[in-house]
């Protein structure tokens, strides 16, 4: 195998002060009358060899058009010497040089081409602006070349004014490029800046007549500059990658372009300035300037539609954004006629808004990242737009929040968000099934916006807390129950963040048994808060809404330390304690060192800890499976809670370290089925694990899970949950004992 090309060198200090210095001395010599012809040729002759120095020390991907820049260089250096005694040759090689540099720009061009995407699309309007450039280039390409024609025709006229207007036009298409591309690059650009130095020198600055000869003229000093941009850009270490094939070509955005339209707008007023001005009459200028005038107009009220257009669209999905939809709110709530009636159907009735909004869309970021994320949007977005009817509208109001408009007479939200939700989506190589939970209420005349999204985001909250993957209607009675669940919250993170004004929260144990003596081998950490004003809440009412907001690990990390400390400091010291991970736990990168602090801090050793986890839905195949195997490897025992329940136990069960199953109290009660519960007991057996069943209310329940080979239990039976002073059993605890 080839060993890999070196990449550009760049040039040391001492070298590049070196060079600066070397091109203010150039330049400062074109201005003295007795060094000018040496320091013209010599900055002729350095630029000439400059590409051929950026080709041997940084081997660019493409060489042909740097060669054609040294050639182009060479014959202009070459001009300068012999135009004295041989004008006609001067002009021959100047000639020359001209030509090689057309092949240099035929080069840049085809690259631009080359790099461009084939798979743009662009609108009318946007094809109408391309046009509209390309017709303005064409008129100021024409007028030049009547003009160096006619000029060239006159024989009162030396032949340098033919080419005047020529370069006025090579002034033009260069900056006219350099302010479309948003890609050039220093080496590029510096060239192109001393093309456009070189142009003005030529057409525009130089004296009249043998203008080849002309060494003893100070104009001189603006020569000289152009031939040290030149050098600089051949030698600048990105011309390396200024030509590489199949490189994207950027265009710069549509306000900088139409800036970029001003020097075309200058070149009628440039070329009626020359000496050669004189051989057209001055209405091809004036009509050509009101072409361009004209077309430059356009090409500005296109630009601004297309900016107010962009800023109503949002960019990822193409869908209308937040702004967009205000406008086609209005135009369905004020519709210029007509009526009818939508889902929410009544007098006055003009459609129905929908606020949709994915579920676990944070879980598939975290697991394949955003650019995946992004993917489902997009389809989520097409999803959607095909099930909206005609007339309906679809916008992204930010996140993975969409807003529909549906009009009068569409199909239910529910039934809409089914169909478009119905069939998985493929992102990176895996079906992903897109969920999504919707709010909705229905729109009548002089409904105001506000007030709507209000209100279907008060129905989209109760979906969320309710059954998820459903569309809820908006009714009065939801906003009370919604506005407690957000004071919750706030509650919720006022606890968290130490706010002793918040309440606190408390620990209750419920003993775990062994089968079939009875007696009490450990306990389980539950939670609960103590709210200043809603009394004893329990985890069902508060854990959801920390999940959500992100704030479960830091509950679970102070369960984890209080039921450790506890448990070395006032239990028996036989027993385990079992606590419960959620799922901003498992997926939180520090579980390990988290666990690990707490059994550091309280000097609990590790094997009298008992850690449950739970299947939850979405939740990345890797969370917590590191930290997990890093624990139990320390002697922390691993549970599987509420096995019998989830439809990917199994998979849990290869995938961590589980040593115990927690039999859920759904196939361990009276009416569970002997034949299933000796399949588990049997598939345990197999895995090495034990079992502990839960939800033991009786005496015949608890012997039968005994005879059937269950471990250990749980359950009313044995004790409710208490706090820890309260916990007893060192000894076993009397059959039926309700406390």
């Amino acid at each position: 195998m080839a060993a890999p090309r070196p990449g550009p060198r760049g040039c040391p200090p001492a070298a590049l002060a070196g060079l600066l210095a070397l091109a203010g001395l150039l330049v400062a010599g074109a201005g003295w009358p007795a060094t000018r012809p040496t320091a013209v040729l010599l900055a002729s002759a350095l630029a000439a060899v400059s590409p051929l120095v950026g080709i041997a020390r940084h081997r660019p991907d493409r060489r042909l058009p740097w060669l054609l820049m040294s050639a182009s260089l060479a014959c202009w250096t070459l001009a300068f010497a012999v135009a004295p005694t041989a004008p006609s040759l001067g002009v021959a090689l100047q000639s020359a040089g001209m030509v090689a540099v057309v092949g240099f720009l035929v080069v840049l061009f085809q690259r631009q081409r080359a790099g461009a995407r084939p798979d743009q699309r662009r609108t009318r309007r946007e094809q109408w602006g391309r046009r509209a450039d390309r017709a303005m280039l064409a008129s100021v390409v024409a007028l030049a070349v009547v003009q160096a024609g006619m000029a060239l025709a006159d024989p009162g006229l030396p032949w340098p004014h033919a080419v005047a207007p020529l370069d006025a036009v090579m002034v033009c298409l260069a900056l006219r490029y350099i302010g479309s591309r948003a890609d050039l690059g220093p080496s590029i650009g510096l060239v192109l800046l001393g093309g456009v130095t070189v142009s003005v020198y030529d057409g525009l600055v130089s004296d009249t007549g043998v203008r080849l000869a002309s060494l003893q003229a100070g104009q001189n000093v603006v020569w000289v500059l152009g031939q040290v941009l030149f050098a600089a850009g051949c030698l600048h270490p990105r011309m390396r990658t200024a030509f590489t094939p199949g490189r994207p070509s950027r265009l710069r955005s549509e306000s900088a372009r139409l800036l970029g339209t001003t020097p075309v707008v200058l070149v009628p007023v440039a070329l009626a300035q020359l000496e050669s001005g004189r051989l057209l009459p001055p209405t091809a200028y004036l009509v050509t300037a009101a072409v361009l005038a004209g077309l430059a107009i356009g090409r500005g009220a296109q630009t601004v539609r297309a900016s107010e257009r962009l800023a109503r669209q949002d960019p990822l999905t193409g869908l209308l954004n937040r702004r967009g939809l205000r406008t086609a709110f209005h135009d369905l709530v004020h519709p210029v006629g007509g009526g009818g009636g939508g889902a929410g159907g009544g007098d006055g009735a003009v459609g129905d808004l929908v606020v949709v909004d994915l579920d676990d869309f944070k879980h598939v970021n975290d697991t394949w990242g955003h650019e995946v994320g992004d993917q489902l949007l997009v389809a989520v977005a097409q999803r959607l737009t095909a099930v909206v009817p005609a007339g309906g509208v679809v916008c992204r109001s930010g996140g993975d929040e969409f807003v529909l408009l549906l009009p009068p007479g569409s199909d239910p939200p529910d039934d809409l968000l089914t169909r478009a939700l119905a069939a998985p989506v493929e992102l990176a190589g895996t079906l992903v099934v897109a969920r999504g939970s919707a709010g909705w209420t229905p729109l009548r005349t002089g409904s105001e916006l506000a007030h709507a999204l209000a209100d279907a985001d008060v129905a989209l909250y109760a979906s969320k807390s309710a059954a998820r993957g459903q569309a809820t209607r908006f009714t009065p009675e939801q906003r009370e129950q919604v506005l407690g669940q957000l004071a919750l919250g706030a509650d919720l993170r006022r606890l968290v963040a130490g706010d002793p004004a918040a309440g606190e929260l408390l620990l209750v144990y419920q003993p775990l048994v062994s089968l079939p003596s009875r007696a009490v081998a450990g306990c389980e950490a539950l939670v609960r808060w103590q709210h200043p004003t809603r009394g004893l809440l329990y985890p069902d009412t508060f854990l959801p809404i920390a999940e959500a907001q992100g704030h479960g690990a830091a509950l679970d990390a102070w369960v984890l330390r209080e039921a450790c400390r506890t448990m070395q400091e006032r239990l028996d010291p036989t027993w385990w304690v079992s606590v419960n991970l959620g799922r901003c736990s498992m997926v939180d990168p520090d579980l390990a060192g988290t666990v690990r602090d707490a059994l550091a801090a309280t000097g609990l050793p590790a094997h009298r800890l008992h850690l449950e986890i739970t299947e939850h839905d979405q939740l990345p195949v890797d969370a917590g499976v590191a930290a997990l195997h890093q624990l139990a490897a320390d002697g922390v025992v691993v549970a599987l809670d509420d096995f019998g329940t989830g439809y990917t136990s199994v998979a849990y069960l290869q995938r961590y370290p589980v040593t115990v199953l927690k039999l859920d109290r759904s196939v361990t009660g009276s009416d569970a089925s002997r034949a299933l519960l000796r399949g588990l007991v049997a598939l345990a057996a197999a895995l090495g694990t034990s079992v502990l069943a839960e939800g033991i209310e009786t005496d015949e329940q608890c012997e039968r899970l005994a005879r059937l080979g269950v471990d250990a239990g749980q359950g009313w039976l044995f004790g409710r949950p208490v706090p820890a002073d309260r916990l007893t059993g060192r000894h076993p605890l009397p059959a039926g004992n309700p406390t």
